[in-house]
């Protein structure tokens, strides 16, 4: 249960600048790993959030969410409001607010050595239910280059170690500090790890809402807009379309304003990956699907296995799609109702219609479709018939058979009644003049 909770707000005492700062959204601004684990979310937008249960917190165990093999978790945030420069705290276990307008449990588990933690926004569009990411942080033990807190101290060392969001000219870091002991609202920056800044990589980004990050030069009039959809892929034409000039890769504008690429990048491909940068001036308009030819951007799309992404300037992944199988001839691999799946109806520049192919042995649906369309069949044909039509076979019990057998014969007695008694009384007349001759 989640509910707004009075208490004295308590300032946060910091050893040692810099000042905590995070981005102008719902965003991170402290996290602890170790030990008693807890997340503080703060409302940077500018404005009241009316609803928080629209946004989610999503968890890997990794801190890279698209490797291979992880495990992920999810949590709703509480449907209630957060005004603006609020915080709400999540917490593991129960503790202080220190200045927090909201307190709730933290229904999810952070890994000590390494992980990836993202809030991001339910919206519902066109191409149905999708989450959009609003802010992340991923950490490892390991100093993985890409994790923006590396050197994360395990929980058997140091249990009381947190860290908090600041910002710096290249964009947020964050800044490992210690929980008081005396005081669990305090946090005391140099107590851990020697000087200010040795754990601090300031290149903590917000990869998909646009203009946030400050470290990367994008086109001013995307700020604060959603990034284009990846809404259908084509990688292998039927003939005679070749893949050279009619394979494409479809975006869709969700905005109410025009959407500028300049600067973003096509990749595709799994193991093996080739990009396409989109030059100056290329945009889609409101509410409009776009698609992009390989004769314009020179992209193969595999036949056999590959996936599509939408990066910033910087590599960041704002937008993919599923990894798909072989591809036949003439199939699209298309995104609605938030599935990526298979249909024979190709419509670049146009919103998608899902037809379920066929398998090669009947002409019901491959079982790979069968539960993605929307009225196709769950399973084969159905015993029963049309409306309107007898059925071709019907198997009764012996006992309903002699039922029904004795009902006809009792019906055949009494509709011929009157030629049984006719007969009756022609053999009784028969006998009588037998016996009379004799």
């Amino acid at each position: 249960m989640f509910a707004t909770a009075i208490f004295v707000r308590t300032a946060l005492v910091l050893a040692s600048p810099p000042s905590l700062a995070s981005p102008p959204t719902l965003a991170l601004s402290q996290l602890k790993v170790t030990g008693d684990e807890y997340i503080i979310v703060q409302n940077n937008t500018g404005k009241s959030v009316d609803d928080l249960s629209s946004y989610w917190l999503d968890y890997y165990n990794d801190y890279d969410p698209l490797a291979g093999g992880i495990s992920s978790s999810s949590q709703q945030l509480p449907k209630t409001g957060l005004g603006s420069g609020e915080s709400l705290l999540l917490a593991a276990d129960v503790r202080p607010t220190c200045g927090a307008s909201l307190a709730g449990k933290l229904g999810i588990s952070l890994g000590d050595s390494k992980g990836y933690l993202q809030i991001s926004q339910v919206s519902t569009g066109v191409l149905g239910m999708n989450r959009l990411p609003v802010d992340y942080v991923s950490w490892s033990a390991d100093k993985d280059a890409d994790a923006v807190i590396t050197a994360v101290p395990s929980g058997s060392k140091d249990p009381d170690a947190a860290y908090y969001r600041y910002a710096d000219a290249s964009g947020y870091g964050w800044q490992l500090a210690d929980v008081d002991q005396s005081n669990v609202c305090q946090l005391n920056v140099a107590a851990t790890g020697g000087a200010v800044g040795n754990l601090i990589r300031a290149n903590g980004s917000v990869p998909s809402v646009v203009g946030v990050n400050a470290g990367i030069n994008l086109p001013p009039t995307d700020t604060g807009l959603a990034v284009p959809q990846i809404s259908e892929v084509l990688p292998n034409p039927a003939p005679p379309q070749t893949d050279a000039d009619n394979e494409f890769i479809e975006l869709y504008n969700s905005n109410d304003k025009p959407f500028d690429l300049s600067g973003f990048v096509l990749q595709v491909g799994t193991s093996t990956v080739h990009q396409y940068g989109f030059p100056a001036d290329t945009s889609i308009q409101p509410h409009q699907f776009s698609a992009f030819y390989s004769s314009d951007t020179g992209l193969s799309l595999s036949n056999n296995s590959g996936q599509v992404k939408l990066l910033d300037s910087a590599g960041n992944v704002l937008e993919q799609s599923d990894v798909y199988g072989a591809a036949k001839d003439g199939y699209a691999w298309v995104k609605s109702n938030g599935l990526w799946q298979w249909t024979t109806t190709v419509t670049p520049d146009a919103a998608n219609i899902i037809t379920a192919p066929l398998s090669k042995k009947s002409s019901t649906p491959s079982s790979s479709n069968k539960t993605a369309v929307k009225g196709a069949l769950t399973s084969g044909p159905s015993s029963t018939s049309p409306s309107g039509s007898a059925p071709s076979s019907v198997n009764l019990h012996p006992v309903v058979l002699v039922g029904v057998g004795a009902a006809a014969v009792v019906y055949a007695l009494y509709e011929y009644r009157n030629d049984l008694a006719n007969q009756f009384y022609k053999f009784r007349r028969y006998r009588e003049s037998r016996r009379t001759a004799g």
